[in-house]
């Protein structure tokens, strides 16, 4: 699977072996503790939305290893510093999925250019590097995480909940839901959720399927689970329409900042 595929070569990188602190240890706001980044609560100004929504996906932040299998899941961390600090001068302001889902169904509000920044798998340069990265924004991420086999502890997942980040769920082994059968569909999906909650006490309202493989019985187990939706990696915008196969705009390394906003426009955003 494209997220497995990748993993060994990401060990390897957050091990050292890409751009960054040399320690591998986040600098300035993300060592000095957790604290609620100013986008996890909707703030003054925010006005009630049904409108699409862009989400971008990230993978891996570091420059590619010999040999790695995707090469283009590795986004240079100089490349995302600049491309998140465009969408900040462009007016953007990242939110949590579930923030966009509460303005949707539940009368909650958004800022007037929202956009989710989600990380698949659990890299732990999401923790290193794009945690501080975004925090710098004053803005919180969208986890999308394996509950085995990823390279983030625990204590470093805590740390990004307690500053606003939503955690979701990427399955337990992230494998292709559609191959399996029913009882190994329920414990990806289901059992994957309630691994989460009780790790970590949050709701994980919503799922993410691996390399965006899903067929019917995928989106009902995802129902039946209680999610509120699922991404997929069908691009453009995310809409309140179809909550269970939420799209989203894919961000390879190379693409940088020209890359991005060609990406946002084809998107429609």
């Amino acid at each position: 699977m494209l997220g497995v595929a990748v993993a060994a070569a990401a060990v390897a990188l957050s091990s050292g072996g890409g751009s960054g602190a040399s320690n591998g240890e986040p600098a300035g706001p993300a060592a000095a503790g957790p604290r609620l980044v100013r986008n996890a609560t909707p703030q003054p100004g925010w006005r009630p939305s049904h409108a699409a929504v862009p989400i971008l996906m990230y993978h891996v932040l570091g420059r590619p290893i010999s040999g790695a299998p995707y090469p283009d899941l590795f986004v240079p961390r100089a490349e995302f510093r600049k491309e998140m600090d465009w969408l900040d001068r462009q007016g953007y302001q990242a939110v949590t999925l579930d923030e966009v889902e509460d303005a949707w169904f539940d009368d909650g509000t958004l800022p007037s250019k929202p956009i989710v920044i989600s990380f698949d798998d659990g890299y732990r340069p999401q923790y290193t590097f794009a945690f501080p990265q975004l925090r710098r924004h004053g803005w919180p991420g969208l986890l999308d995480l394996k509950a085995v086999g990823s390279d983030l502890y625990s204590h470093e997942v805590k740390r990004m909940i307690a500053s606003g980040w939503e955690l979701a769920s990427h399955t337990i082994n992230h494998l292709d839901l559609t191959t399996l059968d029913p009882s190994q569909l329920e414990s990806e999906v289901a059992g994957s959720r309630e691994m989460l909650r009780r790790e970590f006490h949050v709701a994980v309202d919503n799922f993410c399927y691996p390399a965006g493989r899903y067929d019917g019985a995928a989106i009902a187990a995802v129902r039946a689970a209680g999610y509120r939706g699922a991404t997929t990696t069908d691009p453009g915008l995310t809409s309140p329409d179809e909550p269970f196969t939420l799209q989203r705009v894919r961000v390879d390394g190379g693409d940088g900042v020209p890359g991005l906003a060609a990406s946002l426009a084809a998107a429609g955003a």
